[in-house]
């Protein structure tokens, strides 16, 4: 990825404008205010007057479809949280399961067996093969 100074750099008179140019500015607006102030004011001066106009398009439409998305985020661990919460606790179960060690496993497995919660290893395989 391009530095700040190279995206700047790389500002020229006839330049193709992509999305993915917009997007590089974006980033960089959000990690160091301002700086899209600076890239649209290179570009107006290399002579594409309506460089302004095209990222304020990029970005209402960027933000418009992050804002779904984050709904979308929402309603899910909304309903989540409504149900019993099985599939969410299910989910980070298998997560932290993923974390652990080979030792760690091992200790759970002989732990399990100990207590008879299961009869064999290869139950406890199959139970973190299927993220039971």
């Amino acid at each position: 990825m391009a530095s700040r100074q190279e995206l700047l750099d790389s500002i020229q008179p006839d330049m193709k404008l992509t999305k993915s140019f917009f997007m590089r500015i974006y980033g960089y607006e959000i990690s160091f205010p301002g700086f899209a102030e600076i890239a649209l004011s290179r570009l107006e001066e290399s002579g594409c007057s309506k460089a302004k106009a095209y990222y304020q398009w990029f970005v209402d439409e960027y933000e418009k479809k992050h804002d779904e998305e984050m709904k979308n985020a929402a309603d899910w661990y909304r309903k989540q949280l409504k149900g019993d919460g099985k599939d969410w606790k299910r989910q980070h179960e298998v997560e932290q399961w993923k974390s652990l060690t080979k030792t760690e496993l091992t200790e759970l497995c002989l732990t399990l067996l100990k207590e008879g919660i299961i009869e064999t290893p290869e139950q406890f395989a199959t139970a973190v093969l299927q993220g039971k």
